[in-house]
């Protein structure tokens, strides 16, 4: 009866290797033997899954035999043969002339005599002789319904060592006591790894806690020196722990945790050009000279479009001390925004330089003069802190740095503690000046630009311009926007008083004709966070715009341009007022305060309660105020008064 062989079965009965298996059926012939072999599709596997099968027909007789033989020995012992090793198969097929007879029978004895100390040839085609007892108890293990050929321990994947060797062969305890004092040092182990302790440490001073902890479940033999040799530690039981680190490097080191924790895989597989941009700021190793004799770095605030890895940079250089300023990104920004689009969304980090970023998320819904574009908003995104390793465009800096800035002269390297040196004691030169290392700097960012990247990078082995050129192939367009819109956007929303046609705004007054027309006595004004402004936009309540304003030029008493300018301003007010009159018609309001008053009904009294004369024979009751006396009779009264006591004092004295 036929049957159908896979390559790993056909291997595992001639006793070849797979991949030798594998090529003789491709060809269909081996060891001279013409072979019938057929494909398959399998649901694994290489070459869309297609597999090679031979037919056990056409393999020669030897090996017909050899595989009935195996099929029948694994018949009897409720084996399956498919799946079987190489070695396995091969034992089965050496011994088959001794397995045929009982066991502890002559026959199978003096069959195993005759294998035994023969060369032969093993699975691996390696030249073996096996002695008698080794071929007697591999057809113990066969009659016993065990794989046959090597095998492993019984008690495999079982503790067999509580401590070590020496200490449990020394220590009187039980195994529950022993596997007590075994845990009780794993976790003083795991405590001292914890806490940061090295290595050789944590030897010691688990060893010493493993000596106190035998002493102390009673146990002190008479010679020191043996209980200090077999409390020795194990460096595998150290070892076996050495993961707790990992709570020390959290909690002191959080740096370090940090750079070894999971993170994601991204892709630029489904992005578009300015999808996503990338923004930061790096210093440049490079020395400079100032003015003034003293050599600084510059600074270089750049843009990496994540999609196609192209770079914007621009390059700061600070005079005197001073850092990077959100007018100088803002500058770079529009600049870039300007050549390559508005990008839709901005990835920053928390650095107060890039504080403007806040105000892109509205730049689009501004009605800014000149920008006619798509309705389209920049969301921006701001980086975990200290989470470098989450933009690519920190590990850009690095590039630049290693292959192409420290070709430069008056390269420094990263280290400013240990800055390269021209010879011992001596820093390398300063390239020279800012102007002379701009141009430098611009060169090697547009090589890098043009320079294709690995095939196992993000861009497949191009450079960033070209696969900047493909997505334009495709049909890609930018988003145009000007560099004053972008330091429009940048601005804050800022309520004013309109006193005499202009407004104040940092100190300055402001006018324009809109102004000087302006018929409220409120405007809105978009003031820029960060740059000195040369003109304020105008808005009204509802966010329309009403004009540009520029600051108010001050004139000479004298001088007769002032008076030709008030002369102006006037006009454009009274027009303004004027066609305010002809876009509302003509009422006379005080005939309407009249007739509304003349509408309106007369109230009827009720009848009164009661009648309030001053006839004195119709009064119920009367009312006498007291009459205030005249003056010369109250004179009169107090000088009686004092006379009367006079003479009462002067009876009191004669008396």
């Amino acid at each position: 009866m036929s049957e159908w062989l896979t390559t790993v079965e056909f291997a595992a009965l001639v006793g070849i290797g797979r991949q030798v298996a594998h090529r003789a059926l491709r060809r269909r012939r081996w060891r001279k033997n013409s072979l019938e072999v057929r494909k398959v599709n399998g649901r694994r596997g290489g070459n869309a899954g297609e597999q090679y099968q031979v037919n056990s027909t056409s393999l020669p007789l030897e090996y017909q035999h050899r595989l009935k033989v195996s099929q029948t020995l694994v018949e009897n012992h409720s084996k399956s043969i498919t799946g079987r090793t190489a070695e396995h198969t091969w034992w089965l097929d050496y011994l088959r002339p001794a397995l045929q007879h009982p066991v502890k029978s002559t026959a199978r004895t003096d069959a195993l005599a005759e294998l035994a100390d023969n060369p032969t040839r093993n699975w691996e085609g390696t030249a073996v002789s096996y002695s008698l007892r080794t071929l007697q108890r591999h057809a113990a293990r066969f009659d016993e319904d065990m794989k046959v050929g090597r095998h492993g321990r019984s008690d495999r994947g079982k503790k067999r060592v509580v401590v070590s060797r020496r200490w449990d062969k020394l220590v009187p305890f039980d195994a529950s006591t022993k596997a007590k004092i075994a845990e009780d040092l794993k976790q003083e182990i795991r405590g001292l790894l914890k806490g940061g302790m090295s290595w050789g440490h944590t030897l010691q001073e688990a060893e010493k806690f493993l000596i106190d902890a035998t002493r102390a479940w009673g146990f002190r033999p008479g010679d020191p020196n043996e209980m200090e040799r077999a409390c020795s530690i194990p460096t595998d039981l150290v070892s076996a722990e050495l993961h707790f680190r990992n709570v020390h490097r959290f909690k002191r080191d959080h740096k370090a945790y940090d750079d070894r924790r999971p993170r994601i895989r991204r892709t630029v597989a489904c992005m578009q050009p300015m999808e996503l941009v990338v923004g930061d700021v790096h210093p440049v190793d490079i020395h400079l000279t100032r003015p003034d004799g003293t050599v600084a770095t510059a600074r270089l605030i750049g843009f990496l479009d994540w999609a196609t890895q192209r770079l914007w940079i621009g390059l700061i250089f600070f005079e005197k001390r001073g850092g990077v300023q959100n007018r100088d990104v803002i500058e770079v920004f529009a600049a870039m925004i300007e050549a390559w689009g508005m990008p839709q969304s901005l990835y920053v980090d928390n650095g107060k330089e890039f504080g403007f970023a806040a105000f892109l998320d509205d730049a689009m819904l501004l009605t800014v003069p000149g920008f006619h574009g798509p309705s389209r908003s920049t969301h921006v995104i701001n980086a975990l802190p200290y989470n470098a390793s989450a933009k690519p465009i920190e590990r850009l800096f690095g590039d630049l740095e290693t292959r192409y800035f420290s070709t430069a002269r008056g390269h420094i390297g990263g280290n400013r503690m240990s800055k390269k040196q021209e010879a011992i004691g001596r820093t390398v030169a300063p390239f020279g000046a800012f102007e002379d290392v701009v141009p430098a700097i611009e060169g090697f960012v547009r090589t890098y630009n043009h320079t294709a990247q690995g095939k196992k990078s993000a861009l497949k082995g191009l450079s960033p311009e070209a696969t900047f050129r493909k997505h334009l192939g495709a049909g890609w367009a930018p988003t145009a926007m000007s560099r004053d819109e972008v330091r429009a956007a940048c601005a804050r929303t800022e309520e004013r008083s309109v006193v005499q046609g202009a407004i104040s705004v940092g100190g300055r007054h402001w006018t324009c004709l809109e102004l000087q027309a302006y018929q409220y006595e409120k405007i809105w004004v978009r003031v820029p966070a960060y740059h000195t402004p040369a003109e304020l936009l105008l808005l009204d309540r509802y966010g329309e715009r009403v004009g540009i304003a520029s600051p108010d030029v001050e004139f000479h008493p004298l001088d007769k341009r002032g008076a030709k300018a008030s002369a102006e301003r006037a006009k454009v007010h009274r027009q303004a007022v004027r066609d305010l009159d002809r876009s509302a018609p003509d009422i006379d309001v005080a005939a309407r305060l009249i007739a509304r008053g003349q509408a309106q009904p007369d109230t009827v009294p009720n009848e009164p309660v009661g009648i309030v004369s001053y006839d004195p024979a119709k009064r119920p009751a009367r009312i006498v105020m007291p009459k205030k006396p005249l003056l010369s009779e109250e004179r009169r009264r107090e000088q009686d008064e004092r006379i009367a006591a006079q003479m009462d004092l002067v009876k009191r004295i004669v008396g």
